[in-house]
């Protein structure tokens, strides 16, 4: 479904300035739809024109009561005939009631407002809902139902939503986390019984009605410095180590001059409880990663210390292939213990493998250059490590075998291995290419036996559901294509990211 954004830029003649008002309405809209008891319903003209047909931008539900509409009609055209009050409030940029006959027995109240930036009314915000207006009335309903109508006051002179407002961290706050009215005085007029209860939470246990918000636990400033900057402001409220409330303040204003506010108050202990037992674990993990990167190298040296103690040159050869991806491996955990995500950048990761490969390689009679390039995104940990030995299975290959009997040229210029890195949509290519001999005559790939290529078969095709394939260059050389289905890209949690996201 097309954002509100894009319905306004394609179906209407709004700027951006009229769209990022806009967003600012629908976010945090909710909170009027919860005052309102009823669906809110965002229309603005397709184009200047009088008789322009009117388009749904947006949709909201009410948390506090039943909704009118099971079906979603957002990007939907309506001519101005089938909303009429909607229509009359466009062209006399007023307040428009009244009911709406949907069926034989059932009428809707619908309520128009004019949304306005600076001179302009850029759209209508409806209210609409299935209620008697002359039923009996709660006096919570009552108080919301008023609080709505000085916010509907408040858009019609453009003084909602309002400037440089102070985002929750988390969610748009709803009227069901406990609302407080207080007067302009700073004196507390209403409080909801989840209100109330927070304010106990907060130690305040006499009556809450009728006190002053200064004396209620909440930050004394808050409610002065909304009233002064005229727009909503938060604050976080740490009551020894086990009470955490959030406070969000919302001035209501009469042409520029506060009036009084709504204070929304949340209990959000056992969120922050979560959140810090989310960090301790995140460091838990970031340090097992460590260690498992020290005993790595701790096992690599035990390797190296064998290693000088065999006579067999190939018995070293191949302890020397297993510190090779040891040490990619380890690679991997050294970035995921500096890493705050579970995730890392495999671009990041082939980096330094290129240079432990770089490092290991000493040609005087040709000296080599690697290069890398693309982007590889970001991979799930998993993946990352099985890659990670892969490009440098492909990268040590490249070394021992395309530069193999060659010497030199003439022109003095180095070997070139370039790892091509390129995350589509529907897969990663990676390509090790090298200028080298080439592939050897009738060469098949499916018929080797060296331990590299079989490390890199089985962990690309079974582990990782791809392809291999090695070719013969356009130039020369050798180019090694590995293909990863995207399916196969993401962790459980679905987190992996493509970089053009």
């Amino acid at each position: 479904m097309a954002t509100l954004a894009e319905l306004c830029r394609t179906q209407t003649g709004l700027g951006e300035a009229e769209v990022i008002h806009l967003q600012d309405l629908t976010g945090s809209w909710g909170l009027l739809s919860d005052l309102s008891f009823a669906d809110l319903l965002l229309y603005a003209p397709e184009t200047d024109e009088r008789d322009a047909p009117l388009v749904l931008l947006g949709h909201v539900r009410p948390t506090t009561g039943t909704t009118l509409y099971r079906a979603d009609l957002v990007g939907q055209m309506f001519r101005r005939s089938r909303r009429p009050l909607i229509a009359q409030c466009l062209d006399e940029k007023c307040i428009v009631e009244g009911r709406v006959h949907v069926g034989v027995d059932r009428d809707i109240s619908l309520k128009a407002v004019p949304v306005r930036r600076g001179d302009a009314t850029i759209a209508v915000l409806a209210r609409e809902r299935h209620r008697p207006d002359d039923r009996p009335m709660s006096e919570q309903e009552r108080t919301y139902l008023s609080v709505f109508d000085r916010f509907a006051h408040m858009l019609d002179r453009g003084e909602f939503p309002y400037r440089d407002e102070e985002r929750f961290r988390h969610r748009t706050p709803r009227v069901g986390d406990g609302l407080l009215l207080v007067d302009r005085e700073g004196r507390i007029e209403f409080a909801s019984p989840n209100a109330v209860s927070v304010m106990h939470r907060l130690g305040m246990h006499r009556a809450v009605v009728g006190a002053r918000l200064d004396d209620s636990g909440l930050g004394p400033e808050m409610l002065r410095s909304a009233f002064a900057k005229r727009t909503s402001v938060i604050e976080e409220i740490v009551r020894g180590t086990e009470t955490t409330i959030v406070s969000h303040c919302l001035p209501l204003l009469d042409e520029g001059r506060a009036t009084g506010a709504i204070v929304l108050v949340r209990d959000v202990t056992d969120l922050r409880r979560r959140d810090r037992l989310l960090v301790s674990k995140d460091a838990t993990i970031r340090e097992v990663h460590h260690r498992v990167k020290n005993n790595l190298q701790t096992i690599s040296s035990l390797l190296r210390l064998q290693a000088r103690r065999l006579t067999s040159d190939e018995a070293r050869a191949a302890i020397g292939e297993s510190i090779r991806r040891i040490g990619a491996i380890s690679v991997v955990h050294e970035a995921l213990a500096q890493s705050a995500d579970h995730d890392v950048s495999f671009t990041e990761i082939v980096k330094p493998l290129v240079r432990v490969v770089e490092d290991s390689v000493s040609m005087p009679e040709r000296p080599l250059r690697f290069e890398v390039t693309g982007d590889a995104g970001i991979l799930p940990a998993q993946v990352t490590t099985t890659l990670a030995v892969v490009v440098t299975e492909l990268i040590q290959n490249a070394v021992d075998h395309a530069f193999v009997g060659s010497s030199a040229p003439e022109d003095g210029s180095p070997g070139r291995v370039e790892i091509s890195l390129d995350r589509k949509p529907d897969m990663l290519a990676i390509d090790v290419a090298d200028d080298g001999i080439g592939l050897p005559a009738g060469f098949d790939p499916s018929d080797a036996k060296g331990l590299g290529l079989t490390i890199v078969r089985t962990f690309v095709e079974v582990e990782l559901g791809g392809t291999i394939r090695l070719r013969s260059g356009a130039e020369g050389g050798t180019v090694a294509e590995v293909r990863i289905p995207a399916s196969r890209l993401v962790s459980p949690l679905d987190d992996a990211r493509d970089p053009r996201a």
